[in-house]
C-alpha cells in the first residue's frame, strides 16, 4: 500500500483536483459498489471514480515514479477521494474490484487534517449534532449505513487506529456519542481497548484517548463475523440492521 506524504506543488493539487471533478464510475465499478452496499448517495456525494488513464502528464515527478506519467498504474481502480473538513482534497483510497490491492495516497494538507473517508458526507450531519459510528474500512462504513440513525455520520479510517487528528476532530466537532465498531479481530481489539507492547508498556487504544478528549464513546459489541462489510455480503441490510439497529449484538 502506498503512502505517500511529501512536497507537492501547487500545479500538482490543482492537476488532480481536475482527475476527481472529471473522474466517472464505471458499470462495474458501480456494479461492484451496489454488491457491496454502497448506495447511490454515497457514492455521489463522496465523487467516487474509476481512474483511467489521463491525457494530460501529471505535474509531479513522484507521483509519476510510482503511478506513471498519466497514473496509467491506476487505471481501472475504483477511487474514493479523502476530503478535509472543510471540503478540500487530502487525497484518495484506490481500491481494485478484481482482487485485493490498494493504493492509499496522502497530499502534504493531510498532515494537519483528520484522514477520513466519508467525511463529506459526514460533515453535515456532525454539525447537526448527531452520533459518529466509525469503521476500519470503506465499505464497513457503507454496510454501517444501512443501520444507524439517519442523523448519524459513519466514517472510515482506512485502517485500525485512530489518529491524534481523529481525535483532535471528534473533540472539536462531534456532539454526540462516537460508536467504535473496529473489525472482531486482534487489530482491530488491539486499536479499540489497547494493548501491552512488546516493551511491557501500555498503549492507549481509541476509547481510553477519546475519554480522555471528554467525548462519550463505545465499543459496538457484537460476534460471529469480522466486520460490518462481511455481515453485508452474508445478509445484505437486513442482516446489518439485525445487528447493529439495537447497537450491536450478536450474530
Amino acid at each position: 500500500m502506498w503512502r505517500e506524504v511529501s512536497v507537492f506543488s501547487g500545479e500538482f493539487a490543482m492537476w488532480l483536483d481536475d482527475v476527481v471533478n472529471q473522474g466517472v464510475l464505471s458499470e462495474d465499478a458501480v456494479s461492484y459498489c451496489l454488491r457491496r452496499g454502497c448506495r447511490d448517495e454515497t457514492r455521489e456525494v463522496e465523487r467516487l471514480f474509476t481512474w483511467k488513464r489521463l491525457e494530460d502528464v501529471c505535474p509531479d515527478p513522484a507521483f509519476c515514479q510510482k503511478y506513471g506519467r498519466y497514473g496509467e498504474r491506476l487505471e481501472g481502480m475504483t477511487v474514493c477521494p479523502v476530503w478535509s473538513p472543510r471540503g478540500h482534497l487530502l487525497g484518495f483510497e484506490g481500491r481494485s474490484i478484481l482482487e485485493k490491492r490498494i493504493m492509499d495516497f496522502r497530499l502534504p494538507l493531510e498532515k494537519w487534517n483528520p484522514f477520513f473517508l466519508g467525511l463529506r458526507g459526514g460533515m453535515p450531519k456532525i454539525w447537526s449534532g448527531g452520533d459518529v459510528w466509525i469503521t476500519e474500512g470503506f465499505y464497513d462504513k457503507c454496510a454501517l449505513e444501512w443501520a444507524v440513525p439517519e442523523g448519524d455520520a459513519v466514517l472510515s479510517t482506512v485502517r485500525a487506529g485512530l489518529s491524534k487528528r481523529h481525535v483532535e476532530f471528534l473533540s472539536r466537532f462531534c456532539q454526540g456519542w462516537v460508536h467504535m465498531v473496529y473489525d472482531r479481530d486482534e487489530t482491530g481489539r488491539k486499536a479499540t481497548d489497547g494493548w501491552v507492547d512488546e516493551k511491557g508498556l501500555w498503549i492507549k487504544g481509541a476509547l481510553e484517548r477519546l475519554r480522555e478528549a471528554g467525548l462519550r464513546c463505545r465499543d459496538v459489541y457484537y460476534t460471529g463475523v469480522k466486520d460490518p462489510g462481511v455481515l453485508w455480503d452474508q445478509g445484505g441490510a437486513r442482516l446489518v440492521r439485525s445487528v447493529f439497529a439495537r447497537g450491536g449484538c450478536d450474530v
